[in-house]
C-alpha cells in the first residue's frame, strides 16, 4: 500500500472505482414527453367571491389573513405618503388593559386616555405605566381634561391654541454631496490670513 493510498483511505477519500454506478446511465426522455411527465392539473380556486378582501383595511392587513407570509408590516410607514393616523380613545375600567395602550403606541397611533372609570389609585398607576412607556419610545403625553389624557408617540405634533406644545421631530434629509472641507481646514486657513 503506497503513501498516497494511505493518505486516502485516513482522510477518507475514496477510490475513483468505487464510483460504480454513477455513469451516464439514466433514461432518455424525449423533449416533447418531458414537459407532459410533470403536467399537473390545479383544480380551480375553491375561494367565493364573498370570502375576498373587499376593502381597503383587510387588504392591508394581509398579514392577519395569510399566516403563512413571511412579510412583516411596519407600522406608521405610511404615514408620509397619505395615510391616515389613527387616534384612539380607550376608557379601562381595571389596570390589566394598559398593555393595549402601550401596543398602540408602539404601533404609532395616538391615545386618548379617560381614566374616569378606574379608581383613583389604580388610574395613578396606569398613567405612571403609560407615561413610562411613552418616554421610552420618545413620545409626549399631556393632560386634557380631569382624568383623561393624551399620550402620543414621536411622529405626532400635539399643538394647542396658545401654540406648539410638542413638535415632532424633523425627518432626517441628507445632502447630495458631503462637505469636502472639514472644520479644522477652515480654522486653518482663518489663521493664515491672520498672520
Amino acid at each position: 500500500m503506497s503513501i498516497i493510498s494511505r493518505l486516502r483511505d485516513f482522510v477518507g477519500i475514496p477510490e475513483a472505482d468505487e464510483y460504480i454506478g454513477y455513469g451516464g446511465e439514466y433514461d432518455e426522455i424525449p423533449q416533447e414527453g418531458y414537459a407532459d411527465s410533470y403536467a399537473t392539473d390545479y383544480p380551480e380556486s375553491t375561494h367565493s367571491s364573498a370570502e375576498q378582501p373587499t376593502s381597503q383595511s383587510e387588504l392591508e392587513q394581509g398579514s392577519a389573513v395569510n399566516t403563512n407570509s413571511n412579510v412583516v408590516g411596519m407600522p406608521g410607514t405610511g404615514r408620509f405618503w397619505g395615510s391616515t393616523t389613527e387616534v384612539l380613545v380607550m376608557e379601562p375600567r381595571a389596570f390589566d388593559e394598559m398593555p393595549q395602550v402601550i401596543q398602540a403606541l408602539r404601533e404609532r397611533k395616538s391615545v386618548v386616555l379617560n381614566l374616569t372609570m378606574m379608581e383613583p389609585n389604580q388610574a395613578q398607576r396606569a398613567v405612571d405605566f403609560v407615561a413610562g412607556a411613552t418616554y421610552t419610545i420618545d413620545g409626549h403625553q399631556e393632560r386634557v381634561g380631569d382624568s383623561i389624557f393624551l399620550f402620543t408617540p414621536s411622529c405626532v405634533q400635539v399643538s394647542t391654541s396658545l401654540g406648539v406644545v410638542h413638535e415632532a421631530p424633523p425627518q432626517p434629509s441628507f445632502s447630495a454631496r458631503p462637505s469636502t472641507t472639514s472644520p479644522w481646514q477652515s480654522d486653518m486657513a482663518n489663521q493664515a490670513i491672520a498672520q
